[in-house]
């Protein structure tokens, strides 16, 4: 079955067109992504701008073309943070539903970080003990733990990338006092996460992650520890380990240097260059706060967990990706 996954998140809208089988091998056809940095503007001033919305539903119809074009046979659309927490995101929504010509799921919290762990479960090795998975997007920062049968606790704390540089006002250079700024707020609203581990700390020797900032970072740790002989851009880093001494260096690099510098970095994506020094950081503080030792990437989350959970597939762990 042909699946296509809208996801309207807090830093960027995506495209994701897969075909699926019973056993819950995903085969790609097609992604597509656009950054609009909605969460900046939602937490810098409680909505999204009308340009801001315009741009939105320009990106959609885009999406919703490419989505025709491919031939999907169910529609799967989700809303997350931004979306969620917009004072005008109820009539955003409205818009959004009437191109893409079906209703839009706008996710709880909790909601969200379930689909994540389906996703990352799935997309990397998970025996019989509980584990942890990490998602931090845009908007917010979801965890949940579970095991390879059942998802046993989930929580979604105000912790995202573009929420945090719209709600602190941080600079293209992440300032000595900036950096004080993300950590305090992360160890902060990243409690009830810590209070779920403390329920289950044996969660917490296997911890996966996922989402845009996490890959960028493990393709950031490869590629200066050992250049690639072809485009960085194509460095796989699904199921890698990034140690938690790994993070708090790269976390202590990308926030001494201004964006030219961080552009010129081997495998940095433009769009995402910008908000990566915070997503070090938080990640940095998290390994710190939660006591953990690494984390294990995963190239599949939310899009992903939200096939399997639509479909109520199977995963067949002969069948992971590479």
């Amino acid at each position: 079955m042909r699946v296509a996954v809208f996801d309207l998140g807090s830093s960027s809208f995506h495209l994701m067109v897969v075909d699926a089988s019973r056993d819950g091998l995903l085969t790609p056809v097609l992604r597509r992504r656009s950054f609009l940095h909605l969460g900046t503007e939602v937490a810098r001033t409680g909505a999204v701008p009308a340009d801001r919305a315009a741009s939105a539903v320009r990106t959609v119809r885009r999406l919703r073309v490419a989505a025709d074009e491919a031939g999907a046979d169910v529609v799967v659309a989700l809303a997350t943070a931004a979306l969620r927490d917009a004072a005008n995101g109820t009539k955003l929504l409205g818009r959004l539903e009437q191109v893409i010509g079906s209703s839009i799921t706008l996710l709880t919290g909790e909601e969200e970080a379930r689909l994540c762990f389906l996703g990352q479960r799935a997309g990397v090795w998970v025996g019989h003990d509980p584990v942890m998975g990490l998602d931090l997007g845009g908007g917010s920062l979801e965890a949940g733990i579970g095991t390879t049968d059942q998802v046993s606790d989930v929580a979604s704390v105000a912790l995202g990338t573009a929420r945090l540089r719209g709600e602190l006002g941080t600079g293209e250079l992440l300032s000595r006092a900036d950096r004080v700024a993300v950590t305090e707020v992360t160890l902060e609203r990243s409690e009830p996460i810590r209070a779920m581990l403390a329920r289950r700390p044996a969660a917490g020797d296997r911890v996966i992650a996922s989402g845009g900032t996490v890959r960028a970072l493990a393709r950031l740790a490869v590629v200066l520890h050992r250049p690639p002989r072809g485009s960085s851009s194509s460095v796989q880093v699904n199921q890698l380990e990034l140690p938690a001494g790994q993070l708090h260096l790269l976390a202590d690099r990308l926030s001494t240097l201004d964006l030219d510098a961080r552009l010129a970095l081997p495998g940095i994506h433009a769009r995402r260059a910008p908000l990566l020094p915070i997503g070090a950081v938080v990640f940095s503080t998290l390994v710190e706060h939660l006591g953990l030792q690494r984390l294990v990437v995963s190239d599949w989350g939310l899009r992903e967990g939200a096939v399997i959970g639509a479909l109520s597939l199977t995963t067949d762990r002969r069948q992971l990706p590479g």
